[in-house]
């Protein structure tokens, strides 16, 4: 059903949602300061996939976070859209005019490498600073993570604008853009429902 493709975004960007109060990482520190005291933090969003130097493909669409486990992505081109809430979530399908649902064990299984990215702070990955707003990230417990290393690029604002992947011979890249921070919209703003004439599973 293609779940890579989607999924990898959205445990990526999982990482930011929901930390608890431990030391957070330095790449991550701005962003979780803007979404505690704002509540909602929006970007644009490339998603590119990169296999032997080669794009593999790419993907636009927009991002939307809200402590402390809501996580949305809209693609542009696809019109694919998923979820992520500490209940659960949904992944609409308009290809397969279908929508997945993610039951909460399912969901917190998905994102469990990345919630330790802040959750667990700096004792969930090793971080190395690679320059001005430059830091590479390497799992304390490889055996526990599906990423070899993660890249964090930092933008002048101290916000992440790139995220760079690392997950065999394959390099995942998120370049965020334009983040705008607001009131939280809540959780129903974080569910999909299936239109008309698409079919709904859950998850295998």
């Amino acid at each position: 059903m293609g779940a890579p493709r989607v999924i990898v975004a959205a445990v990526l960007l999982a990482a930011i949602l929901g930390a608890t109060p431990v030391p957070h990482l330095a790449s991550t520190n701005a962003l979780m300061k803007r979404l505690g005291s704002a509540g909602r933090g929006e970007a644009h969003m490339t998603q590119t996939i990169m296999a032997e130097s080669e794009t593999v493909r790419a993907d636009r669409g927009r991002i939307a976070l809200e402590p402390p486990d809501r996580l949305r992505i809209d693609f542009e081109d696809s019109g694919e859209r998923i979820t992520m809430r500490g209940d659960g979530g949904e992944w609409l399908q308009p290809s397969l005019k279908q929508l997945l649902i993610l039951r909460p064990s399912q969901a917190q299984a998905v994102v469990a490498t990345w919630r330790a990215f802040l959750d667990g702070g700096a004792s969930a990955y090793h971080e190395r600073a690679r320059g001005q707003g430059r830091y590479r990230l390497t799992p304390a417990r490889p055996a526990e993570s599906d990423a070899d290393s993660i890249d964090v690029e930092l933008g002048p604002d101290g916000l992440p604008r790139r995220v760079d992947l690392w997950v065999a011979d394959q390099r995942w890249r998120l370049v965020l853009q334009g983040w705008t921070f607001a009131k939280a919209k809540g959780s129903s703003s974080f569910r999909l429902r299936a239109p008309a004439g698409y079919a709904t599973f859950e998850w295998p």
